[in-house]
């Protein structure tokens, strides 16, 4: 049996959506995760701190009472409906933690993102002098460009250019999926990257060889064997600038197996088994801690963890849950019952 014990682990990037949704999902995170990146995209998107506060109050009132350390980070969503000086009381208050980017039109509930990073120059100013960091949806929503090339072309055409005019901004590239990702942050010092478990752990045959697959559908899609294996190389060789961010995305099933599937993974409830089995099939299980705790802690500048947890690689029968159901009466499929099934969770 291989058994390790880690510090209790970090979600840099979740969606955990609002009503129902939020009812049904929320504790996956709860109990798996300390500090989590809530995302903005609910409806209407999060612009203002009293939005953020309140969104923050109906996550931790739905949260489950037996989570350990629970912790949601909120972020603001970055438009033009952002009052600057309510910004920058947010950030002082310890209310708002980070300011999100969507290109508009890129994934779910983005119509309100931006066209051009440099719009935001003065926004990103806020962001600059106060040490908060800019999360950014890096794909290009140029329908000419290949779907598989989008996040690249995003980073050449509107992140670098950002990067050379505001050296001095911090970034996170999020769920960075391609080598050309990789490749930026690592040319770029204040730019760090959350990687998925679905990127770490499967490539575009998996969603496409074999029949489409929805429940493996996210934006950006899940890349060539090559993207995947430049991704695992960053976080199992230990590189400080890559981070957990799960990404965990739920969509109802009558909206992943419509006529156009929903982009999202939902994985908070096995996403740490999984990353732990891509980190065991590549002989680096003592590098696991890293990237699911201490990175993020580092880069932004919280506490490590008083708990830890363990996982260990068991063979065992196991009855493991492949769907849940919201209180609204939708069906939500689980990813990663396969890595679930050969790791216990203590």
């Amino acid at each position: 049996m291989t058994s390790i014990t880690i510090p209790f682990p970090d979600d840099w990037h979740v969606h955990l959506r609002d009503g129902a949704m939020l009812d049904a999902v929320v504790g996956y995170t709860a109990r798996r995760f300390r500090y989590a990146m809530v995302m903005p995209n609910v409806v209407p998107p999060i612009t203002s701190v009293a939005d953020a506060a309140a969104y923050r109050d109906r996550i931790l009132g739905s949260a489950p009472s037996d989570a350990v350390d629970f912790r949601p980070v909120m972020a603001l969503y970055c438009s033009d409906a952002i009052d600057l000086a309510d910004l920058r009381t947010g950030i002082a208050d310890g209310v708002v933690a980070a300011v999100k980017y969507y290109p508009a039109g890129a994934t779910t509930n983005s119509e309100a993102g931006g066209t051009s990073l440099l719009a935001f120059r003065e926004l990103f100013d806020v962001l600059a002098d106060t040490g908060t960091r800019l999360l950014v949806h890096a794909e290009s929503t140029d329908p000419s460009i290949d779907i598989f090339d989008r996040e690249a072309a995003f980073l050449d055409n509107q992140l670098a250019p950002l990067c050379e005019a505001m050296p001095e901004l911090l970034v996170t590239v999020e769920h960075v999926s391609t080598r050309a990702g990789v490749e930026f942050v690592a040319a770029h010092p204040h730019v760090a990257a959350t990687v998925t478990p679905h990127h770490l752990a499967r490539e575009r045959s998996d969603l496409l060889a074999d029949g489409m697959r929805p429940d493996l559908y996210c934006k950006p899609v899940i890349n060539s064997s090559e993207d995947q294996a430049a991704l695992v190389e960053a976080v199992t060789t230990g590189d400080p600038a890559f981070m957990m961010g799960t990404d965990s995305a739920p969509h109802p099933t009558t909206a992943k197996y419509g006529p156009k599937a929903k982009a999202g993974v939902f994985n908070a409830a096995y996403g740490l088994e999984v990353v732990a089995d891509v980190f065991d099939q590549h002989d680096a299980l003592s590098q696991l801690g890293a990237f699911v705790s201490g990175n993020g802690c580092a880069i932004y500048g919280v506490e490590a963890p008083e708990h830890t947890l363990e996982l260990s690689k068991e063979t065992m029968d196991k009855d493991l849950a492949a769907e849940l159901s919201t209180s609204a009466g939708d069906s939500v499929v689980l990813f990663g019952t396969e890595e679930a099934s050969r790791w216990t969770v203590r």
